[in-house]
């Protein structure tokens, strides 16, 4: 099982439980495929009511830096949310499993992802939370995100699904995706 630490400890401002998010965390951590080696750190800023998320993966370490209002239920203030904590550490969970694999190639930074990688890369990600039931299926969700970046076309709905339904892709294979369904095609040297 990945070895998860969650900073803070304690909460002032909000009614967290380290040990939830850390159990939430460990079991993510397996439905996703991390190796039981893995070293995944969860900070949370509990300060912050928006729901913010980045993910890093440093000298080996996955860093997940998370706002208070990300693990927050949409019904009561300041109380916890399981199932949005799964949700918003599975996508973190998944995004550093790509990067750690040297088969899904090389990409960018999150925070210099345009919105159309994120799109595609996100589509990518929740078809394959959803096969492992670390989140509920939310295709009507996504496929809105999708086509705002991408069309509104049947070939746009098509490369969705096949991203949806798909394992075992690489970063040249969503950028060739996002190309498209985008209507480019891509430039060959």
């Amino acid at each position: 099982m990945a070895k998860v630490t969650v900073t803070p400890e304690t909460y002032e401002y909000v009614n967290f439980s380290a040990a939830d998010i850390r159990a939430t965390a460990e079991d993510v951590a397996s439905a996703v495929g991390l190796p039981d080696d893995a070293v995944v750190e969860v900070n949370v800023d509990e300060s912050e009511m928006l729901g913010r998320l980045a993910t890093a993966v440093e000298d080996g370490r996955i860093v997940v830096n998370v706002t208070g209002g990300a693990f927050e239920s949409l019904k009561k203030a300041r109380e916890f949310a399981p199932e949005r904590c799964r949700a918003v550490l599975g996508l973190a969970l998944m995004r550093a499993r790509d990067r750690l694999d040297p088969s899904f190639g090389t990409l960018p930074p999150d925070g210099e992802l345009t919105v159309r990688q994120e799109a595609v890369w996100s589509t990518y990600i929740e078809g394959r939370l959803a096969r492992r039931g670390v989140l509920k299926g939310r295709p009507q969700r996504r496929i809105y995100h999708f086509r705002v970046r991408h069309g509104f076309n049947d070939a746009v709905d098509a490369v969705f699904e096949r991203l949806w339904n798909a394992d075992g892709l690489s970063w040249s294979d969503l950028e060739a995706a996002s190309d498209e369904a985008a209507g480019e095609t891509a430039v060959t040297s």
